[in-house]
């Protein structure tokens, strides 16, 4: 295993802080990466998260505001906790369990940032699915409210939600719900995004026939699985194809 940050992290991409949010989302998407350390004059000065907007285009506070209405400093964490690329990568493990970051901006010459993943594809993870999964986990239906979803993601520090109709029938994320929920404000009149919001449902944006673990599979296999779908986790069957578990990268972490 490699043993300092400036081994396994990455060029960062990042924004500066009067950019519009809406932006930021489309670089996320583009980029399918999770957050964006956040620069003012080319100086680090904060750091913005999926999680971040998830909060802010869904509040009631900007209930009929287009994304685009919002700078990234509105919502970004400011003078964000770092490392820099000479530190062991234990340190980064440590930060990831104890303050549940999702990525940490890495300062050196350039900007880097190192996440989860970054970590994870430099270890290996014993042991099975069923030893180190998540059995606390809310679910919900296709005819579900996304503003629902989105709640529930928020009170559960969940990653996705399984969507459950009688069986499996597909799995929302923070990603999904986020970058549609940026498209519907941008499209829709302000006048009328409260009422239309109301039947904005799961099934328009959930991704179906889901990939999912069984509790018997090897946590590793599922490690490698995760990171090749750009996943964070994903739903544990048992034999009877009932959802009891949700395994993601913050389990492996913690098990490391």
């Amino acid at each position: 295993m490699k043993s300092s940050i400036g081994e396994i992290a990455n060029k960062a991409t990042v924004i500066d802080k009067d950019r519009r949010l809406s932006y930021a989302v489309e670089l996320m998407e583009k980029n399918k990466i999770a957050r964006l350390p956040v620069t003012e004059d080319g100086e680090l000065v904060g750091i913005i998260t999926l999680r971040d907007m998830l909060e802010k285009i869904g509040s009631s506070r900007s209930l009929n505001l287009r994304t685009s209405s919002f700078h990234v400093s509105s919502c970004m964490t400011s003078d964000p906790f770092y490392l820099g690329e000479s530190e062991k990568i234990i340190e980064a493990i440590i930060a990831f369990k104890e303050k549940g970051f999702s990525g940490i901006p890495v300062l050196g010459e350039k900007i880097g940032i190192v996440t989860k993943t970054d970590i994870l594809k430099n270890c290996k993870i014993d042991g099975y699915v069923s030893e180190i999964m998540s059995t606390s986990f809310k679910m919900v239906s296709p005819s579900d409210r996304v503003i629902h979803a989105r709640r529930l993601l928020l009170d559960n520090n969940q990653h996705a939600l399984p969507v459950w109709e009688g069986e499996l029938v597909g799995v929302v994320t923070i990603q999904d719900i986020v970058f549609s929920m940026n498209e519907f404000r941008e499209k829709t009149p302000g006048k009328y995004m409260e009422n239309r919001l109301k039947d904005f449902v799961i099934g328009e944006v959930m991704s179906p026939a889901p990939i999912f673990a069984r509790l018997e599979d090897k946590a590793d296999d599922i490690k490698d699985s995760l990171i090749e779908n750009y996943f964070s986790s994903m739903p544990v069957l048992n034999f009877e194809d009932h959802v009891v578990g949700i395994i993601s990268k913050d389990d492996m972490i913690k098990s490391l």
